[in-house]
């Protein structure tokens, strides 16, 4: 083969083998700009999920709050009328003490037949041969009379006797007491202290209350629309 030949089947073998580079240079480039564009579009979308948690994260935050704050918002309003409401039963029940407080007065023959159905209602629960009613200072004299009227009824109705005596010692508190007025009326017990019976007014208007401020409730402030039972601890 002469030199002319040669050198073209070189120059054929060189031009060979550059293409074969320049194809797997074009493939390798083309595989790295691949994979490259699949990593960034994997990191874009990771980035995306990332920023999209970290909203609804955030979003949820502000839901929670708003909630929250609007839960505190409705508790401080609730607690406000409730506290409103609170006074307002507050002023009814001082309006009905001070009523009392003028009903016991000892000068009032009227008092002195309620205090006689008081300590007489306390002997019927009692049924002991001896008691001892404690009475307001101011009481002292009318609790003696009524005592013995309410044993006589006493002894009227169930034949037994019964020594009803009055503490001279151990008094109620006065109705100017600024702890614990008392309005009037009786505590009864036996002579050891170990059974007693409380009739004083405050007591009697305790029950009252018990028993009528769920009806007291609804003429003040009407009947809840969304409520069925009323409570008499609740509004």
């Amino acid at each position: 083969m002469d030199k002319s030949a040669v050198d073209r089947q070189i120059k054929q073998m060189v031009e060979f083998i550059k293409q074969e580079a320049n194809e797997k240079s074009q493939e390798i480039l083309t595989k790295a700009e691949e994979e490259f564009n699949m990593e960034k579009l994997r990191l874009v979308e990771q980035e995306k999920v990332k920023v999209k948690t970290e909203f609804d994260r955030k979003n949820k935050q502000v839901e929670i709050k708003k909630r929250i704050d609007f839960s505190n918002e409705v508790n401080a309003s609730r607690l406000k009328v409730l506290q409103e409401r609170e006074q307002v039963v507050q002023k009814v029940k001082d309006a009905v003490m001070q009523q009392l407080i003028a009903s016991g007065e000892p000068s009032q023959p009227a008092y002195k037949e309620m205090l006689t159905k008081l300590i007489l209602q306390a002997l019927f629960q009692l049924k002991e041969d001896k008691v001892v009613v404690q009475a307001r200072k101011s009481d002292s004299s009318v609790a003696t009379t009524a005592a013995k009227d309410a044993a006589a009824q006493y002894k009227k109705a169930t034949g037994k006797d019964c020594k009803v005596d009055v503490d001279p010692q151990n008094f109620l508190p006065d109705k100017n007491d600024p702890v614990n007025p008392c309005a009037g009326g009786c505590k009864m017990m036996t002579p050891d202290g170990r059974i007693s019976v409380d009739n004083t007014l405050n007591a009697r208007l305790n029950v009252v209350l018990a028993q009528k401020m769920p009806d007291v409730k609804i003429m003040l402030f009407g009947r809840s629309a969304t409520r069925t039972h009323i409570d008499s601890g609740e509004f």
